[in-house]
């Protein structure tokens, strides 16, 4: 008989073997009545399959996003503003709350009042008594009737009296010295103005002004290293338009316009130093009128060529040269050939104009023996024993004439 149910059973201990699912096409599993949990194997797909109550799934496939997103759902909780989820699209919405909504956690009180949503307070400005009522006086300190705080404790110069961490919004009048030892602030901003009426003195070594400019309205004055009556004064004229005066970016001193010499000095200075000068060939002479000075050459100089190769030329005027050689001597001309493979012979033009000659000729770093026949004084005739390649063959001619 058929056992119904199978149960206890162990299947590390392969207490179940050979175990064949439900078979099915799709059409047939369409068609049955599936629970929660039934699993098959789909002969149409070729896939197991189980039944999640809803709809049939396969068994180790990635979820597309459409089956994702179906089994994602969202419940909005009441509240202010809505919460909701489409799972066609996937997207959650979230819409605020209305005005009305957020007026609602709004209460009034004391001073508070609220009237469709606008929010007024109402602020009691207490008495001068009442506020003087919470200060009281101490040690060098005195209240006066109208509320007036002064502080008239004498203090020494070097007691050590500390005050951190001190702000003034307001105006302060200090009408005795005020000496503050460390790092002093004036203003929190670039728009901030301080203004010292009076004198400011500065004993100190060190001025730094982390500007790129200093507005000053007439002059600098400069006392020296010694206090005493003389100073000096850098001061401008009256301007009247913009003006830039640039100091040049090098190491000097800067020198008054009494000290310069004038443009017309320098140069009498310059002429007084080559009037009258005459060197070998060339004359100068200083012009006062214009001036200029004036070089004329008093002598055409002559070239001469010494040496091996000799001749001599002429020059005019810092013009033209003009150089007529004697010789042809140590003149060269060098060459290839022959001109193509396996000849015997090539005639190689030197056009050294003469036939009194010294020929060398080597392949590959060796000296070549040939006959040598001079055709002319442009022209030298060499002849192999043997067939040679062309250009192959190195030919070095150079003039003996003497």
């Amino acid at each position: 008989m058929a056992i119904e149910y199978l149960h206890h059973i162990n299947l590390s201990d392969n207490q179940l073997k050979n175990v064949l699912l439900d078979n099915k096409t799709t059409t047939q599993r369409d068609a049955m009545t599936a629970a929660a949990g039934h699993v098959i194997f789909n002969t149409t797909l070729d896939k197991f399959q189980f039944y999640d109550g809803t709809a049939w799934l396969n068994l180790q496939d990635e979820l597309v996003a459409s089956e994702v997103r179906a089994m994602v759902s969202a419940v909005d909780a009441g509240g202010d503003g809505s919460f909701s989820y489409d799972n066609t699209t996937g997207k959650f919405t979230y819409t605020g709350p209305s005005a009305a909504e957020v007026r609602a956690h709004f209460s009034e009180g004391t001073g508070i009042k609220i009237t469709n949503g606008e929010i007024k307070t109402t602020i009691t400005q207490y008495t001068d008594a009442l506020v003087q009522a919470y200060i009281s006086e101490g040690t060098g300190v005195t209240i006066s009737d109208s509320g007036k705080i002064s502080i008239g404790q004498v203090v020494a110069e070097e007691s050590d009296v500390q005050f951190n961490d001190i702000q003034i919004d307001g105006k302060a009048v200090i009408d005795a010295t005020l000496k503050v030892k460390g790092n002093v602030t004036l203003g929190d901003a670039a728009s901030d103005t301080v203004t010292i009426k009076g004198n400011l003195n500065v004993e100190g070594t060190t001025v730094s002004v982390n500007q790129t400019e200093i507005n000053v309205t007439n002059a600098f004055v400069f006392e020296g290293a010694t206090a005493d009556a003389h100073e000096t004064t850098l001061k401008i004229a009256e301007p009247t338009a913009d003006r830039t005066i640039t100091l040049p970016d090098t190491t000097g001193t800067i020198a008054l316009t009494s000290q310069l010499t004038s443009a017309d000095s320098i140069k009498d200075i310059v002429g007084g130093m080559v009037t009258g000068n005459t060197e070998t060939g060339l004359s100068v002479t200083y012009d006062d009128t214009n001036k200029n000075l004036d070089f004329v050459l008093t002598k055409d100089p002559k070239i001469t060529l010494t040496g091996d190769v000799t001749g001599s030329g002429t020059m005019t005027n810092l013009g033209n040269v003009s150089i007529a050689l004697d010789t042809v001597k140590n003149k060269a001309a060098n060459g290839t050939g022959p001109v193509t493979d396996a000849d015997t012979d090539f005639t190689f033009t030197h056009n050294l104009g003469t036939k009194n000659i010294i020929v060398q000729t080597f392949k590959a770093d060796k000296v070549v023996h040939c006959e040598l026949e001079i055709v002319d004084t442009d022209n030298v005739k060499v002849i192999f024993g043997a067939g040679q390649t062309a250009d192959s063959v190195t030919v070095n001619v150079l003039s003996a004439a003497s």
